[in-house]
């Protein structure tokens, strides 16, 4: 089977059209593209086969840079301080614009992925997609990735199959942080009902509304998914 990654180049811009009511990327740059979702490795044999060790150069500072840009200062994450820690996972999905005999990877969408042993629970701590690349699939191709690299099994069976915009991404590294996790669990903002949307599709469910979580009058909703449940 060949990979999934994104037919744009082999359809007419009629069959674009009907499947994609949105331009998609590769129409508003002119150029043929691929969606890659990938974990960003810790060490240079995990990296993703399409990649190159320059393309996750400096991938950090530039995640960092979008993330002061997208979030206000009192909800911005140090990203290079979180990822020091050994149990936090940066992943992001690049876009392949193809220039002549060279490719350029634009930044869409990161997030950050936070494993604990101590209650085995995976936290999808950040979830965060360009503002000019939103609707366009990044984010769902995001959380697939990650749910695929902790191995469950909707992620692995989804990951062939297009996101809600009719996008295909090649998402690398499953099964790559496999361990005992029971539950995955994030927090998203009550009023972005197109994420909450999102992380449905994806399997997770809401578990409770906490109050004031972000800020006064901001609430969160808990959404969790079970990994035993779906081992079963």
């Amino acid at each position: 089977m060949a990979p999934p990654t994104l037919q744009a180049g082999r359809q007419t811009k009629q069959q674009q059209q009907q499947q994609h009511p949105a331009p998609i990327l590769g129409e508003q740059l002119g150029q043929p593209v691929s969606l890659i979702a990938s974990p960003v490795p810790r060490l240079k044999h995990q990296r993703h086969p399409l990649l190159s060790t320059g393309n996750y150069h400096g991938l950090v500072a530039r995640c960092q840079q979008l993330e002061k840009h997208v979030f206000p200062k009192a909800e911005a994450m140090d990203l290079c301080k979180e990822l020091r820690k050994p149990n936090q996972y940066l992943f992001v999905v690049l876009q392949q614009k193809i220039l002549g005999n060279d490719s350029d990877m634009l930044l869409m969408s990161y997030g950050v992925l936070a494993l604990s042993k101590v209650d085995c629970v995976a936290r999808i701590t950040k979830v965060c997609t360009d503002p000019l690349y939103r609707g366009l699939g990044a984010g769902e191709h995001l959380v697939r990735c990650m749910l695929a690299a902790l191995g469950h099994p909707f992620a692995l069976d989804s990951a062939l199959h297009p996101s809600a915009t009719g996008q295909f991404a090649t998402i690398c590294g499953a099964g790559s942080l496999c361990m005992d996790i029971r539950d995955i669990q994030l927090h998203v903002d009550t009023q972005r009902d197109a994420a909450v949307r999102m992380y449905t599709r994806c399997g997770f469910r809401i578990k409770t509304t906490i109050p004031n979580y972000y800020a006064e009058g901001r609430d969160a909703l808990l959404m969790s998914m079970s990994m035993s449940a779906a081992m079963d």
